[in-house]
């Protein structure tokens, strides 16, 4: 769909209703960013992400509005996540929510990846969008992290459910009644000019039960999802669900074969068989999530090598090197460096 991503009909209505809240004209703003305003009637569309930046900025331009980002998170209720809100009440808690949301994240977008970190008693839910537009990048940060908040507000059944702090990569405003909105809205102290966006709070905030849905439901709903997914061409075998769990659980103790085959339902011997018949396994599922996130974390970041092996699993340093160098040919460092120089 392009290096800027997707987003879904559902997750563009809700920016469109947050412009005709301010008084902005819907099918105007849609026409100069290059949608038929007549696309919004398909199920299934689809938005390419250069245009769906290009109709945030003419959004936020047109209401006037410089916290637009933040204040369209008030128009996304849950329900604008259609089936994927729901399947996430399935989950035991609210760590294990945001692993099945990960599944099916790309129903709604794909303008960025999603990143939980766990370190002691602390947990961080980090965003990094595709998108580098300013000010389109900020008006997407705040209203994802804004509207997370209020969706696992939602999912805890728990409205007075708030972060420890908040960071943000951007600057702050300059008028004091702007930054009085962002502890409206987050309900807590929210720090600018960070090194990256996260909602910083207690772990055990997400160990915390999800409300309950029908019982009846979850399965005509997973399987509603799951066919959507197809349609786009996205897996969804049991691989790319432990590939999902484990990304989920990067940053605190990682779950082994054991745990993951019982979350997932399964006993350990059904979870290698299965694994076996997609061409995969434990072992290389688990490497990969590694070496993908250790990639992304010494390209996006000037975290020290030791920080990220502890934050992936790894018993020491060297060890995170060596699984690196193993599977790569080049060296933590080197792989930065590199990177590094390519991109002078």
């Amino acid at each position: 769909m392009g290096p800027l991503g997707f987003v879904s009909a559902a997750g563009l209505r809700a920016y469109l209703a947050a412009g005709r809240a301010a008084g902005v004209d819907s099918a105007g703003a849609l026409t100069a960013a290059g949608i038929d305003p007549r696309a919004l009637d398909l199920p299934d569309l689809h938005v390419p992400g250069d245009r769906f930046e290009a109709l945030i900025a003419e959004l936020a331009e047109r209401s006037g509005d410089p916290l637009f980002g933040l204040h369209a998170s008030e128009c996304l209720p849950p329900g604008v996540f259609n089936v994927l809100g729901y399947i996430a009440l399935s989950a035991s808690t609210l760590l294990e929510a945001l692993a099945k949301v990960a599944r099916y994240e790309k129903r709604v977008g794909d303008l960025g990846s999603v990143e939980t970190r766990l370190r002691g008693n602390e947990s961080r839910i980090l965003w990094y969008p595709r998108c580098s537009r300013q000010p389109v990048r900020r008006h997407l940060v705040e209203a994802v992290f804004a509207g997370w908040l209020r969706y696992t507000r939602w999912l805890a059944d728990d409205q007075a459910l708030n972060p420890e702090r908040v960071w943000f990569e951007h600057p702050g405003p300059d008028d004091p009644r702007q930054a009085g909105e962002y502890q409206r809205l987050f309900g807590c102290p929210v720090d600018f000019n960070q090194p990256y966006s996260a909602l910083i709070g207690d772990r055990d905030m997400l160990a915390r039960p999800p409300r309950r849905p029908e019982p009846h439901q979850l399965g005509p709903l997973e399987e509603h999802a799951a066919r959507h997914l197809e349609t786009l061409g996205i897996a969804t075998s049991l691989s790319l669900r432990v590939r999902h769990y484990l990304q989920a659980a990067l940053g605190g103790p990682l779950p082994d074969r054991d745990q993951v085959a019982h979350a997932l339902r399964l006993n350990t011997r059904t979870l290698h068989r299965h694994l076996v018949a997609e061409g995969t396994g434990w072992r290389e599922i688990l490497d990969s999530v590694r070496l993908e996130r250790a990639k992304a974390r010494l390209l996006e970041s000037r975290c020290p090598q030791a920080e990220i092996a502890a934050d992936l699993g790894y018993a020491d340093i060297r060890c995170f090197q060596r699984s690196f160098k193993r599977h790569t040919g080049v060296t933590p460092g080197q792989y930065r460096r590199g990177m590094d120089s390519d991109g002078e």
